[in-house]
């Protein structure tokens, strides 16, 4: 039996791909201890895994929300290096007296890679997102926007590493490039290789598991008998921007007298009579169980995020995609490069989403098959990748393996 601890960064995005990964070890009969924001104890604590939380810190999944709905990833750079000071010597305290075999830390939570690095501790990374290297990032349409929104917080960034580096020294500090992100020894990722696009910072080290879903572990209620017309198309921007009322307006403009019949989520934070009148083809709900839903639709209109991406190819559906922020428009890049999708850029660049351009989406996706063949051929390689089965496959190899550089 391994001693394993992981080290989340309490987002929903990213703690919950890891779930299945350590209640598969668990089963199998190794020890792991997570930490996380308390907030997520109660589903940690199912996995049979021993809960530890961090100190409190301005690090929150409401406040990574909140800045992934304004855009500016700047503002997650200044959070996670806050995030880092604050909980990085509480870290070395309890890693210094558990001494585990295995450290496994996100691939964003700085405070991991260093207490790992000091302690030296063997290292592994869970990646929960697609791997950029920084190239894709400074080709989209919006960059120069978001280096103007960069400048005014480089000075408290650099103060920030200065610090870090100060007191724990130049060595603690990842010296690669790209920062995030960050990596170990071994690096999971959850999504397949087909998927992820071709850059110089995969190498040997990386270990493409697809994506963790479970399809027995979601419920909830839905009228599937009220699907009459066909085809189905499904909507929903996730949980970070289910607030854009406009956006499901556009829908209504779009998509009233279609012939097709619409499943909107609209999020348990609006309201839905504020929207006005529902068209008859539409079904509107602020919560469906969505991967019952994703295998009966012929479309799915999404903002972009890497677990509805993975969701909807999961079941062989084709997207029109709708980024809302720099990560999820290289995601939606990523899926239209291989033929699964379509791309509207025109919230990132304009702030709104015409309905005429929506009805052209739907019109185009719906009547070309190769939107669906292509779709399916990512649907195999999700899942033969492996999932959670496959990722703890993988951690018990790398503990198995003597003399691996910590």
């Amino acid at each position: 039996m391994s001693n394993i601890v992981y080290l989340s960064l309490p987002a929903h995005g990213h703690v919950n791909p890891t779930l299945p990964v350590v209640q598969e070890l668990v089963q199998r009969g190794e020890q792991v201890t997570y930490y996380s924001a308390s907030e997520f104890c109660p589903q940690i604590e199912r996995t049979g895994a021993t809960f530890r939380a961090y100190p409190i810190t301005e690090m929150t999944s409401t406040a990574f929300s909140a800045i992934l709905q304004d855009g500016n990833l700047a503002l997650v750079v200044r959070l996670l290096l806050h995030t880092t000071e604050q909980l990085l010597p509480f870290l070395l305290d309890e890693l210094s007296r558990e001494q585990p075999d295995l450290v496994v830390f996100d691939s964003n939570a700085l405070w991991g890679n260093m207490a790992a690095t000091l302690l030296k501790l063997r290292p592994a990374a869970s990646i929960p997102h697609l791997v950029f290297d920084g190239t894709e990032a400074r080709k989209a349409p919006h960059a120069r926007q978001q280096i103007f929104r960069l400048l005014p917080m480089v000075p408290d960034l650099l103060s920030v590493r200065r610090r870090l580096i100060r007191r724990y020294g130049k060595a603690a500090f990842p010296s690669s490039r790209p920062l995030f992100p960050m990596r170990g020894g071994l690096n999971i990722v959850f999504t397949s290789r087909e998927l992820n696009p071709d850059v110089p910072l995969i190498d040997q080290t990386f270990r493409f598991v697809g994506p963790s879903i479970n399809p027995q572990t979601r419920d909830g209620d839905f009228p599937f008998d009220a699907l009459g017309l066909q085809p189905v198309v499904y909507i929903s921007l996730g949980t970070v921007h289910s607030t854009r009322s406009e956006f499901y307006r556009q829908c209504f403009e779009a998509f009233a007298g279609y012939p097709a019949q619409f499943i909107l989520s609209a999020g348990t934070h609006t309201d839905i009579k504020e929207l006005g009148a529902i068209p008859p083809n539409f079904i509107v709900c602020p919560f469906v169980p969505q991967l019952e839903v994703l295998q009966r639709v012929d479309a799915f209109i999404t903002h972009g995020g890497l677990n509805s991406i993975h969701e909807g190819l999961y079941y062989g559906v084709p997207l029109i995609l709708i980024p809302q922020q720099l990560e999820q428009f290289l995601n939606a890049k990523a899926v239209a490069a291989r033929g699964a999708g379509l791309v509207i850029n025109d919230q990132l660049m304009h702030g709104h989403v015409r309905a005429s351009t929506l009805h052209q989406a739907a019109e185009v996706i719906l009547a070309d098959p190769r939107y669906r063949e292509a779709a399916g051929a990512l649907q195999k390689t999700l899942h033969t990748a492996g999932g959670y089965r496959q990722a703890a496959d993988e951690i018990q190899r790398y503990l198995a393996r003597e003399g691996v550089q910590t």
